[in-house]
């Protein structure tokens, strides 16, 4: 990085700010509006703008963020850098920690262990994509199906800006739940990958590939021409296209 990325990269605003929002308490004649102060994680966006991030009781950014104009976060918050430094870069910092330590574990198939840190971080950060991603695949390693599948109504549930950088998490839960014989299940999260990275001939693949395991053909081939459209030497998808069209054209 030259010394001007560097600089710009310094000047970014990361941090920790405060407002006050009205609030109405009480009920009929007890009711009164009254002054609340909220604390969120600020940072600037590429283009500027700024992403701002509820904080939660544990000092954690989560829930939903929402994108104001860097002049609304001059005018109407104000910065708070002792609570930053600290209170919530330490909290964020063991957050991450836990969740890799986790992962570690999953890796190494000590699944109890795993499940274990994965549970501490969503005690501390209930809506931790890595970590409900990787909770729910502890489980599945596990053979633990039923708990998997509260996890998987979790994941659809979650009030998350998901990322392209989150392909691979929905890609490998859906590897796990195809290969656990839960193929409505792998499609949503097939899906949702695909939605983060529409052209991905990998993706294509793993969703007709789980759609043949369904004993469906149309789709499957529909799919796979895609898929080689953007690959035309993608060997895996020429491969499984060959197999439908020569034994499959009854049902095409």
């Amino acid at each position: 990085m030259d010394d001007d990325a560097t600089q710009d990269a310094l000047d970014k605003i990361k941090g920790v700010f405060s407002t006050e929002e009205e609030a109405s308490i009480g009920f009929g004649a007890t009711r009164r509006r009254v002054k609340k102060s909220i604390q969120v994680y600020a940072v600037e966006q590429p283009d500027g703008s700024i992403q701002v991030t509820p904080l939660n009781k544990n000092f954690v950014p989560t829930g939903t963020s929402k994108t104001i104009a860097k002049a609304e976060l001059y005018s109407k918050y104000l910065p708070e850098p002792s609570i930053y430094m600290g209170k919530v870069a330490p909290a964020m910092a063991q957050l991450e920690d836990a969740v890799a330590r986790a992962d570690k574990h999953r890796e190494k198939n000590q699944l109890m262990s795993a499940e274990f840190e994965y549970k501490n971080s969503l005690r501390v950060d209930e809506g931790h994509i890595r970590a409900t991603f990787g909770l729910g695949l502890t489980y599945l390693d596990m053979g633990e199906k039923d708990r998997a599948n509260i996890v998987f109504r979790r994941l659809v549930a979650l009030d998350a800006a998901f990322e392209a950088r989150h392909k691979h998490l929905f890609n490998d839960f859906a590897i796990k739940l195809r290969k656990n014989s839960m193929h409505r299940q792998a499609l949503k999260y097939y899906g949702r990958a695909l939605r983060l990275a529409r052209q991905d001939e990998h993706l294509l693949f793993n969703i007709a590939r789980t759609l043949v395991e369904k004993g469906k053909c149309k789709a499957p081939v529909r799919l796979l021409q895609k898929a080689l459209d953007l690959n035309p030497s993608f060997q895996e998808g020429k491969k499984l296209l060959d197999y439908l069209l020569r034994y499959s054209t009854t049902t095409l």
